[in-house]
């Protein structure tokens, strides 16, 4: 039996967020004729709920080839086809490693190691909709749970290590303003605002944290804060822009940072705040935060209430209809 920690569960409190991806297989050449994206899509899925339906698990350590370091070790716990509506509900479980919680029964005085039940586990919801030509995820944000990064990896591993049908995956963020926008329009940054935790710098892209964070990670392994924030401005104080000349340094930076998010979407759940004030090409201050740009789904639930995972789908069923209809 595995369960998420009292500790997730009172810092995520009774709010869900959702946030919506697209999701893009690339087949090999040898099966392009016969499998498109959604094709793929559909086979690991049809794969993976056969795995669940024979009572078995498909588990992927995204750690795996790494030297040292916990293993991050991914399953898929439920998924359920509704071919009407061209859904799959799905969650998936992240093992936990480390220091495990304790459960305190409740007629007693005293904790039990939760690993005499099983392993801890986190468990992230997301729903795919596979009526267009490529799947369109609705995956819950849950910082302790699997990430849309590694919903991306585990799919990638099933239908490139087992099924043998695509060679890549493409997982992008859909935005209310798009990074591509901001990059087409930044000409200076005025004022740079980032925020992360410590564990993230070991999901980050090497290369960017060789380049920017060594210092964060420094710091981090030292002092063990909860959170690592940096302020960087490169203004004059008082209003209105009052730079002088161009930051190419600091501008440099942020244009690296934003082109991998492109490039590469798992690095944005890395930070915990991304927040960009610019001048534009037109010589107007802009602002560009990462984190507040997703579309989202905001909904109250009480998870200790939920007695069926479909509960949590009727909850933003709704929007995930409306959305996909704008598309």
């Amino acid at each position: 039996m595995t369960t998420p920690s009292s500790e997730a569960h009172e810092e995520r409190g009774n709010e869900l967020r959702f946030h919506f991806y697209e999701l893009q297989f690339t087949p090999y050449k040898a099966v392009e004729s016969t499998h498109s994206s959604v094709k793929i899509t559909r086979d690991v899925l049809t794969f993976l709920s056969q795995e669940l339906l024979a009572h078995k698990g498909y588990l992927v350590d995204r750690h795996e080839k790494r030297k040292g370091g916990d293993s991050r070790e991914l399953f898929l716990s439920s998924a359920v086809i509704l071919p009407k509506e061209q859904r799959i509900l799905c969650s998936m479980a992240l093992l936990r490693t480390g220091r495990a919680p304790k459960l305190k029964p409740v007629d007693k005085f005293l904790l039990i190691p939760i690993t005499e039940l099983g392993t801890p586990a986190e468990e992230t919801h997301f729903y795919i909709d596979y009526s267009r030509s490529h799947a369109i995820l609705c995956i819950e944000f849950n910082h302790y749970g699997p990430r849309a990064s590694d919903i991306e990896f585990y799919f990638r591993n099933v239908a490139h290590d087992k099924l043998k049908l695509a060679s890549a995956t493409q997982l992008e963020l859909f935005m209310d303003a798009p990074i591509a926008e901001t990059l087409e329009n930044l000409k200076n940054v005025l004022n740079l605002e980032v925020k992360m935790k410590p564990q993230s710098f070991t999901q980050l892209d090497k290369d960017l944290v060789g380049n920017y964070f060594t210092g964060f990670t420094t710091l981090a392994q030292r002092v063990k804060p909860k959170f690592i924030k940096l302020e960087a401005s490169f203004q004059s104080q008082g209003g209105g822009i009052q730079s002088t000349g161009l930051n190419k340094e600091g501008t440099g930076m942020v244009r690296v940072l934003l082109e991998r998010f492109i490039k590469s979407p798992y690095n944005i759940d890395c930070f915990d705040g991304f927040t960009v004030k610019y001048e534009s090409t037109e010589g107007k201050e802009e602002v560009f935060n990462l984190l507040k740009g997703k579309k989202e789904v905001i909904k109250e639930i009480d998870l200790k209430k939920v007695k069926k995972k479909r509960e949590v789908y009727d909850l933003v069923k709704s929007e995930i209809d409306e959305f996909i209809s704008s598309l």
